[in-house]
């Protein structure tokens, strides 16, 4: 059965970062409200680094917007900023909350990023907090109208089941490196997490609907951890079909090449390896030809 996994983050780290019983912290959509009273003081003044965002409609690639806090009286105080976007613009926090030592500035991470079929535009995220109001434009360009560019760069990416310090968008990213994910340091790969039980599935939804030919997957360099084989699947108006089967693969990069079809999204089907317990794909890119 396939299992839906979507990464929100991909490990980024705060400058501070706020753990405390009184502290509360709200991922997007879950918004919860520290129990215990917090002083607000009217000192503490919040700013936003870039004061603007510029963004490829690209949902596993997402900007990071830092929020900072600065307290300029004597006593230490929590505060709050809220943070308000504007559809179809998504942030991984809709509230960050921190201790803020006075004569201290501290700063919070949230990561911005829009869908594949995002328009062209300006879309501004709202930041408030007390008094303070800061107002960040996110502008959104197109991506480049070139018929060679990889279709798969950064779009919407998910799997059968992710290993722990691995995510679906690391095979999106660009990066034809195997990393883990580490301190400030996204992965850059996927590897599943149910050893010796195939098949392991990883799908990528393009922006839109378009032509493709040709599918390039680049699994672990090294052959102990590579994969051998799997089918390329494209999903048509027909639904699911098999455009390409690959057997008997050592290691790296290999390119299937199949009759153009028009999809909306391309899964891989993986179905065994060399040997090792779990899939890895460290990219996958998908091409008009």
């Amino acid at each position: 059965m396939f299992h839906a996994h979507m990464t929100t983050r991909r490990g980024v780290a705060a400058a501070v970062l706020v753990v405390a019983p009184l502290v509360a912290v709200a991922s997007s959509g879950q918004i919860t409200t520290a129990k215990a009273e917090t002083r607000k003081d009217p000192t503490v003044t919040i700013s936003a680094s870039p004061q603007r965002l510029d963004l490829l409609p690209r949902p596993c690639i997402p900007a990071l917007l830092t929020v900072g806090f600065h307290h300029q009286s004597g006593q230490p105080t929590y505060t709050s900023a809220f943070i308000r976007s504007t559809a179809p613009v998504r942030v991984s926090d809709e509230v960050v909350t921190t201790y803020v030592p006075p004569d201290y500035a501290a700063t919070a991470p949230v990561e911005v990023r829009v869908p594949g079929d995002t328009p062209p535009g300006e879309y501004p995220i709202y930041l408030e907090a007390g008094r303070e109001r800061v107002t960040v434009p996110v502008v959104v360009s197109a991506e480049p109208d070139d018929p060679n560019r990889n279709l798969a760069l950064g779009q919407a990416t998910i799997a059968s089941s992710t290993g722990g310090v691995l995510d679906p968008c690391g095979a999106v990213d660009g990066n034809h490196t195997y990393t883990l994910l580490g301190y400030n340091r996204p992965a850059t790969a996927w590897a599943d997490a149910t050893p010796s039980e195939f098949p392991d599935q990883v799908q990528t939804t393009l922006a839109k609907p378009a032509q493709i030919g040709r599918v390039d997957l680049y699994t672990h360099a090294d052959r102990r951890f590579a994969l051998r084989d799997w089918d390329v699947q494209a999903l048509t108006d027909g639904g699911w079909q098999t455009v390409a089967q690959v057997r008997g693969h050592t290691a790296g990069r290999y390119s299937s090449r199949f009759a153009p079809v028009t999809a909306s999204a391309v899964r891989i089907n993986m179905l065994a390896t060399n040997g090792y317990a779990y899939s890895t794909l460290v990219e996958l890119e998908i091409y008009q030809q």
